[in-house]
């Protein structure tokens, strides 16, 4: 064989038996067998072992060590010692290498002439420079004696090393070969005989790639795979591998032992790049630890061919894992920085250079800061908050200058914001801070003023939106229209607080609905607000909360303006269709942000128990309280717990629904809107309990706030129901009869389950016959257009099939049907059959 020869395994072993047979008949061999660490060299040589013993042959072996390197003859000495010589012998011959040379040639020659002989070497990129002349030696002189020499080392042998395979490579009885991955025939072989027969071309494939055709590998997944209790039957479909365990980490560990300080290097780069790993990004990497392309190419070579990569991945995470544990704490930093650099270079995407920069703090470098930033703005508006916070607080500690500082403070409070307001609350003061300084843009002052009034820090908040008032002439468009929408919100948040910004909060069109056409969804929220707290829930106002509801339900929405549609609809008493528009909203709600998941929740819960599903009320009011904590709730607080609480006490639970009351809550709650649902729910428990006089303490306090506030919600005159009953318990049956009367008078508060409740207890008071003037609303006729489009809804057509049939869009059907919803007082289709037979609702 002339020249290096790639073999795998099987194919090696044909060859090593062909020189074995050779040398047994006379003619001499010698070969090496060079490959990576765990390749199975050491196998290979157990195998020509085996078969020579079993022929009759003697065996000589010798395995070099790094520990030994430095000691003369230290290989040739394990071999004269296998030969007979003693220890005074071999060490008085040591005085002189030719003498040595040529003691071991004439005893192997004399010995060869009995017997055939295998002398084998392991791991000869470990041995000592005088071991390895006495051994060319000898190999130079094998052709005719009956002895084949068997040596084996890494693919990456030593400088010294080059006079052995320059002679292996002109001397024609010595062979070179370089031992390739396990072939798909030798895998299955291996697994035959672990699994037994009926192995699949897909286990075999499977295993293969986990493995990288490494029997060190390969067997250690097998002793996973054993020990995991996964044997049983093979022949029903492929067997995965194990992920990796103990015998996998193990045997990595020992690959790692072996690497050389490049191929540490590429191994370790690889692993911190991990799915990130690209050529462009890789080769810079290298580079920047000072690696050459051609290093770095025999590098990542080598760890392919052990078995370990495939190119830039590692085939088993588990292999990753143990070379990320293993890398020094300060080098990690310098990799990591290094690959954020390197990625930056070769326009990866911002998060992943983030990624990186996040595990190198802190890095002080500009480029370091902005990166996080961009990464950061990108992670929010992929609603990524968690993210956006990890890069933020990195971007934090890397920041040496007060400005920048405060800049990133800012952006930090708004993506906390978004994952748990409560996190929000330790920066207000130095946010506060920032602000009179000047080093805060307007669009963070708005945002703290958002923050302030979330914590119930009414004055505070009112003087930053007074400052700003007062620049308006200095602000952007989107900054003034945003300040315009947050005094609206302050002005329906706060009654009292806030009564400055009620009377013209903005300047709507006279058609709210023209308005949700707008490119800013903060800002039609804002429009539709306004126009409900200056003109009341008109059916304009109702129109423009479905129009805004639409274009958010699709998306993920924005959180401010999806709630003021489902107020507006709330004010103009249609629950049942904010609480279905809820329905929509929370399903899927997983992929939004968690302080809009528990908003929208809390929302939902509240109209579900207003409506009487007090199960569906009490699993989402729960669901709330568990996204975010009550700290993180500020005066919201009252929402998610006044719905529990109805829940609870609607489902008989009091003792659940007493515990909610010992969560601490802001005394400003009870200025603002949320504390009126909480003074509701709490008379309503103190009322299941029997505590009359408290309950009715409750419900007048709810009567004189909505004095106070000149609130006319349909759903808060309920404190008079609820008062009747308690009223009726004290024995003041005349002002009970009265308040029922009142609240029965009044149009439909849009809960048939509290209208039912109210009637019921005043046909108990009052007696048969007793009834009040109950007012009823005449239904609202549907135009031929809205008839035409019910009736072919009611038949069980899509959007789309009516929107061809009639020749108009889906959004026109949809639009329609939303419409004819709100007339007929349905929840949805299934509603549809019964109203529009039970009365005329077609306009002439």
């Amino acid at each position: 064989m002339s020249g290096m020869e790639l073999a795998e395994r099987c194919r090696a072993q044909q060859l090593l038996d062909r020189l074995f047979r050779n040398a047994r008949d006379g003619r001499g061999q010698a070969a090496l067998v060079l490959g990576p660490p765990g390749v199975g060299k050491t196998g290979v040589v157990d195998y020509v072992k085996d078969r020579a013993e079993r022929a009759g042959a003697t065996v000589l072996s010798a395995t070099a060590s790094a520990a030994e390197r430095s000691s003369p003859l230290g290989v040739v000495a394990q071999l004269l010692s296998s030969l007979g010589y003693s220890m005074d012998e071999i060490a008085a011959m040591c005085d002189s290498s030719a003498q040595v040379a040529a003691a071991v040639h004439d005893a192997v020659s004399l010995l060869a002439e009995h017997t055939p002989v295998i002398v084998t070497v392991d791991d000869i990129h470990d041995m000592d420079h005088e071991s390895l002349r006495c051994l060319l030696y000898v190999i130079h002189r094998v052709a005719p004696l009956r002895v084949l020499i068997l040596l084996t080392g890494s693919s990456a042998l030593p400088q010294q090393s080059l006079l052995l395979t320059a002679e292996y490579m002109r001397n024609p009885s010595c062979s070179l070969l370089r031992l390739a991955a396990l072939c798909a025939s030798c895998v299955k072989e291996v697994l035959v005989e672990h699994m037994g027969s009926g192995i699949c071309d897909r286990t075999v494939s499977l295993w293969r790639r986990a493995s990288g055709g490494s029997p060190l590998l390969l067997h250690a997944l097998l002793k996973d795979w054993s020990g995991s209790g996964a044997p049983g039957e093979t022949g029903r479909g492929a067997i995965p591998p194990p992920p990796g365990g103990d015998a996998v980490r193990f045997a990595v560990q020992y690959l790692h032992g072996l690497m050389t300080e490049d191929g540490l290097r590429t191994a370790r780069a690889l692993a911190v790049l991990g799915e990130s790993a690209t050529e462009e990004g890789v080769e810079r990497l290298l580079h920047h630890l000072g690696m050459s392309a051609g290093e770095a190419a025999r590098s990542r070579n080598a760890l392919e061919a052990s078995g370990l990569t495939d190119g830039l991945r590692y085939h088993l995470e588990a292999a990753r894992d143990v070379v990320l544990e293993r890398i020094p704490g300060d080098e990690r930093t310098l990799l990591h920085r290094s690959a954020a650099l390197a990625l930056r270079e070769s326009n990866a995407e911002l998060g992943e250079v983030a990624g990186h920069l996040i595990h190198a703090r802190p890095a002080p470098e500009p480029w370091a800061v902005i990166a996080l930033r961009e990464a950061a703005a990108q992670a929010l508006h992929e609603h990524d908050a968690e993210r956006a916070v990890a890069f933020l607080r990195s971007a934090y500690d890397a920041s040496a200058d007060g400005s920048t500082r405060a800049v990133v403070r800012a952006e930090l409070a708004q993506a906390e914001w978004e994952m748990d307001p409560g996190a929000v609350r330790w920066h207000l003061t130095d946010l506060l801070d920032e602000h009179r300084a000047g080093r805060l843009s307007r669009e963070h002052s708005l945002l703290l003023g958002m923050y302030l009034l979330w914590s119930g820090r009414t004055q505070e908040a009112g003087d930053i939106l007074a400052e700003l008032e007062a620049a308006q002439e200095d602000l952007s468009q989107d900054t003034r229209a945003r300040l315009k929408a947050l005094r609206v919100w302050f002005a329906y948040f706060f009654p009292t607080y806030g009564a400055r910004y009620r009377d013209a909060p903005l300047e709507p069109p006279h058609d709210p609905g023209q308005c949700i056409m707008s490119v800013d969804p903060q800002w039609d929220g804002a429009l539709v607000l306004a126009s409900l707290l200056t003109e009341g829930p008109t059916e304009d106002a109702c129109e423009a909360a479905e129009q805004l509801l639409q274009a958010q339900v699709p998306h993920r929405p924005h959180l401010a303006p999806t709630m003021a549609a489902l107020i507006s609809l709330i004010r103009a008493a249609r629950l049942a269709r904010a609480a279905d528009w809820c329905n929509r909203l929370v399903v899927g709600c997983s992929e939004y942000t968690t302080t809009c998941q528990a908003l929208l929740l809390a929302a939902s819960a509240i109209l579900e128990s207003w409506l009487g599903n007090f199960t569906t009320a009490l699993t989402r009011a729960e669901q709330a309280l568990a996204l975010l904590p009550p700290s993180a709730w500020g005066v919201a607080i009252g929402l998610p717990l006044s719905a529990k609480v109805l829940a609870c006490a609607g489902l008989g639970d009091l003792d659940t629904a007493a515990e909610c009351f010992r969560i601490p809550v802001p005394q400003l709650m009870f200025q603002s809107l949320p504390g009126l649902h909480y003074l509701q729910a709490r008379g309503r428990l103190h009322l299941a309990a029997g505590r009359h006089q408290a309950a009715l303490g409750d419900f007048y306090a709810c009567r004189d706030l909505m004095d106070a506030w000149n609130l006319r919600v349909s759903v808060f005159t309920a404190w008079r129901v609820h008062a009747a009953e308690a009223l009726a318990e004290l024995g003041d049956r005349d002002e009970a009869v009265r308040l029922l009367t009142e609240e029965l008078a009044q149009p439909d508060t849009g809960s048939p389950w509290l209208r039912k409740q109210a009637q019921a207890l005043y046909d108990r008071l009052g007696g048969v016959g007793a009834r009040p003037p109950v007012v009823t609303e005449e239904l609202p006729a549907l135009s031929r257009a809205e008839h035409r489009v019910a009736q072919l809804a009611q038949e069980g057509l899509t959007n789309r099939e009516i929107a061809e049939q009639l020749g108009v869009t889906p959004s026109t059907v949809e639009q329609h049907l939303t419409r004819v919803y709100r007339k007929l007082g349905v929840r949805g289709r299934t509603g549809l059959s019964p109203a529009l037979n039970s009365a005329d609702v077609l306009r002439a």
